[in-house]
């Protein structure tokens, strides 16, 4: 309902911006076909669509796969991703009671890829007691000693109903008498107490993965609902916003996208030229602090300046870089950039390219007459500059 009103609305005092009321619902409407088809298909399997789940790769996998087994198959396929798990690992980080447990999750991952599954699945299960339990000081129950309704998750892809309170039911439920045959669920209680003596496969472990993730979903929405909502704009706020949005189309349209190489005078004045050079220099130098401005949304959950460093050195310590050059600047936009890269030192030579948008104070586009504005990554993760 709110979408229809808010695209009524903008049918009368925004009609250049109907293309991107109708996307918007598209996307929507993609979002809730995918994610009805995913429990459909995998939900009875105890699987959980969560929010760092990519669409695209969830929609590929549901279309070329038969049934549910093929579909389930090619979803550990997509948890056993190198690259996809460090990205959701990193993230896991920006929940605090996940950070302290990070040294935990890492053992967790350390065994995953070795394939030793059962020991995996006893890390994320102790990690998963904690974390719930440590999350709301006031009550001190761990995941184990919820029922399923305390784990509704409101305005959130894991609030399913064949979603995180649905696999609740088997997490906790009781196994007093001795299984010897292979299991391939989460039974948290006859695996804690000796009585699911036969969990050591892929599928159980990719499944406390999962499990996890949706458990993290789970807490965000928690805090979030208990946030108070921000008061509506005013009419002059929206008007000047609705301003604001049609001087940045119309710069857009007169845009001419075009490419700086190195040594040109435009390259050197360019100001995409100097935030780029800090956010190198920082990370060669391995000065979090100083790159932390240019992932900030990475780090909104943090509360304190140490904080912030440490996270940043957890995403980027892994990915040292040495002596480079930046030998293009890409701008395709009038507030965004592709910057191309060249290292040159030590290591072994490799191009690698990222992309930054040109933020205001406020968190909108930039316009050529702001002031106080900052250049940003648009995405943060280290490894997807060497893609």
């Amino acid at each position: 309902m709110q979408l229809k009103v808010a695209s009524l609305a903008t049918r009368f005092i925004a009609r250049d911006q109907r293309e991107q009321v109708l996307k918007v619902e598209r996307g929507m409407a993609r979002l809730a076909q995918v994610v009805d088809d995913f429990y459909e298909r995998l939900g009875p399997r105890s699987w959980v669509f969560h929010d760092w789940l990519s669409l695209d790769k969830v929609e590929a996998l549901l279309s070329e796969t038969s049934d549910a087994a093929d579909a389930e198959s090619r979803l550990i396929d997509l948890y056993r991703e190198t690259d996809t798990m460090k990205s959701w690992l990193v993230w896991l980080r920006s929940e605090d009671g996940l950070l302290k447990r990070c040294h935990q999750i890492e053992r967790a991952h350390e065994h995953y890829l070795a394939g030793h599954f059962d020991s995996c699945v006893l890390h994320l299960v102790a990690v998963m007691d904690g974390f719930v339990n440590d999350f709301e000081p006031a009550v001190r129950r761990g995941l184990a000693a919820r029922d399923p309704d305390d784990m509704t998750a409101w305005d959130s892809i894991v609030g399913h109903h064949l979603g995180l309170t649905h696999v609740m039911k088997t997490f906790t439920k009781s196994i007093k008498k001795r299984v010897d045959e292979e299991v391939f669920e989460v039974y948290r209680h006859g695996i804690m107490h000796g009585t699911v003596v036969n969990f050591d496969n892929v599928v159980v472990a990719t499944k406390a993965w999962n499990l996890l993730y949706a458990v993290a979903d789970w807490a965000k929405a928690t805090r979030n609902a208990a946030t108070p909502s921000e008061p509506q704009p005013t009419l002059k706020e929206t008007l000047a916003q609705h301003s604001r949005n049609r001087r940045h189309h119309k710069r857009s349209d007169e845009f001419i996208p075009r490419t700086l190489d190195a040594g040109s005078q435009e390259f050197a004045d360019h100001p995409a030229t100097a935030a780029a050079t800090a956010f190198l220099e920082a990370w060669r130098h391995r000065r979090w602090e100083h790159l932390a401005p240019f992932i900030r949304e990475a780090l909104r959950d943090c509360n304190s300046a140490g904080q912030e460093a440490q996270r940043v050195k957890d995403i980027y310590g892994e990915y040292p870089i040495d002596d480079y050059k930046i030998t293009s600047l890409t701008l395709d936009g009038p507030c965004t950039v592709e910057v191309r890269v060249s290292e040159t030192g030590s290591y072994e030579p490799r191009d690698f390219r990222f992309r930054m948008i040109e933020w205001t104070a406020d968190g909108d586009l930039a316009l050529l007459d702001d002031e106080e504005t900052a250049w940003r990554l648009t995405i943060w993760p280290p490894h997807t500059f060497f893609q």
